[in-house]
């Protein structure tokens, strides 16, 4: 039987910080639907954009209640990249859009001189940090913004209708412990993931079930973890 989406709670408390996993991802939606934290039932108009999008933000939204097809908040951005089940972009400069796709070849000199062995283990394991913040999301012409926001995406269909988890994050925020998990909400944290969530989206990684009475999948663990910060 599908879970009855709830009535928001009065005043519910937005969650502010870093989605790091699927499992992380699944619980936020779940909150959502149930009330726990607000979810989007419209577009955002300007201001809102303007005040709302930052490091730190979560929206969750479906596409059946919200009636929004595509979401734009007016910034640029770069390609996307598959990140576990996610899919990440980078905020970009207007002047990076508009530069030419060719690299020089001194360009291309100093890059082949890059040598993966020779990185301390110190800096191979900032670079093993930064690929599970951005995938291979490089910055080869400049484009991206300094400090700009990275943009992780996840789309989960239940029973048919399509829920949008959009959460926006700056590197250095993650890296300096400054954003929470969704693990320092009790209240989310108590809420537990129902099969719905689990049965009717491909996970590229998928989350770690196990069949309980009912036959149903019930969730117990996501494999993908963020490494630690150096």
């Amino acid at each position: 039987m599908a879970l009855t989406t709830r009535l928001p709670i009065p005043d519910a408390e937005p969650f502010y910080g870093f989605v790091e996993t699927t499992g992380d991802a699944l619980r936020l939606i779940q909150a959502a639907r149930q009330g726990v934290i607000p979810r989007i039932t419209r577009r955002l108009n300007d201001l809102e954009r303007r005040a709302m999008i930052k490091s730190g933000s979560v929206f969750i939204f479906s596409k059946e209640e919200s009636g929004i097809k595509r979401w734009t908040e007016g910034l640029s951005w770069s390609a996307s990249r598959i990140v576990g089940n996610f899919l990440v972009y980078r905020e970009v400069t207007e002047r990076g859009l508009g530069r030419s796709s060719h690299l020089s070849s001194e360009t291309h000199r100093s890059r082949r001189r890059i040598n993966p062995n020779n990185l301390t283990s110190a800096e191979q394991a900032d670079k093993k940090f930064e690929r599970a913040l951005v995938g291979c999301l490089a910055d080869d012409r400049g484009r991206f913004k300094p400090s700009g926001l990275i943009k992780k995406t996840i789309t989960v269909n239940i029973e048919g209708s399509e829920h949008h988890l959009i959460a926006y994050y700056r590197q250095d925020d993650v890296r300096l412990g400054i954003l929470k998990h969704p693990r320092s909400r009790l209240d989310i944290m108590a809420l537990g993931i129902p099969p719905e969530l689990l049965e009717s989206t491909k996970f590229r990684i998928p989350p770690v079930t196990e069949p309980l009475v009912d036959g149903r999948p019930h969730y117990m663990s996501v494999v993908l973890f963020l490494p630690k910060s150096p």
